[in-house]
């Protein structure tokens, strides 16, 4: 089965991009990070798609974009202080902000859905948690994500957790988004809450390492030091996630 034309970009030599769509939002039909969004990808065949997933307070995880119920649901507080009981009562808010009928995912049920697609999709999980998630908590995800491991990527901004779950299972797919370390947008955007508040160092990028303070080496050499210590972070990650914006501005480097 070959993926959905438009979630691929064909590139000269035979390379693809392939398009990852964001909270499972497809068509647009269904809630962004809803159970029928991710079967919808699924069914469609697309190349990649990605969920957001935050710890629960007794067990499992809940497909939320933030730490707070408040924007995606008609619930309000934290995520973590709200057992899987209380979830179930919610209901997702659409694009457009009104409320739905459809009630927030569990990722133990986005599990049990993914073994049963034909199609294997690679779904990026995109945790949450910016506070060290428990060990037993991070041994649950880890059983969690066993069966399907071979269709998932994890990923995060959060290294210290990402260690923590190669700790428990080294063969783990793990993704990093690096943009609390090194980042770039053009000048001016930092105060629009871009950049996670770093300094614009003097090779241009958001970083606050020691060697963003002056102009010691060509910027290609920077960006190979920097970025070959921020991948020993979280040894064994597969992927590295940059912001587009950064992405082009290296390359142009």
């Amino acid at each position: 089965m070959q993926p959905h034309p438009d979630s691929i970009i064909p590139l000269p030599g035979g390379r693809v991009v392939e398009v990852k769509v964001h909270g499972c939002l497809w068509s647009g039909r269904y809630p962004e990070n809803s159970l029928p969004a991710v079967a919808e990808c699924y069914q469609a065949r697309v190349a990649r798609a990605e969920i957001d997933i935050a710890l629960l307070a007794d067990a499992d995880f809940a497909l939320i974009h933030d730490l707070t119920l408040d924007a995606a649901t008609d619930g309000r507080g934290p995520v973590a202080q709200l057992g899987r009981g209380a979830l179930a009562g919610l209901r997702l808010r659409g694009q457009d902000g009104r409320v739905t009928d459809v009630r927030p995912a569990l990722f133990g049920e986005v599990a049990d859905l993914i073994r049963s697609q034909p199609y294997p999709t690679l779904l990026e999980l995109d945790l949450k948690e910016i506070e060290p998630i428990p060990w037993p908590r991070v041994e649950e995800l880890a059983r969690l994500v066993e069966p399907v491991k071979d269709r998932v990527v994890l990923n995060g901004v959060a290294d210290w957790n990402l260690r923590r779950l190669l700790t428990v299972d080294s063969t783990l797919p793990v993704g990093f988004d690096p943009m609390g370390y090194l980042d770039w947008v053009p000048p001016g955007q930092e105060e629009e809450g871009e950049g996670e508040g770093l300094p614009r160092g003097a090779y241009g990028y958001l970083d606050a390492h020691w060697l963003a303070r002056r102009r010691m080496t060509p910027v290609r050499d920077y960006l190979a030091d920097r970025l070959g210590g921020i991948l020993r972070l979280a040894p064994g990650m597969r992927e590295l996630h940059l912001r587009l914006s950064a992405f082009e501005r290296m390359l142009d480097d």
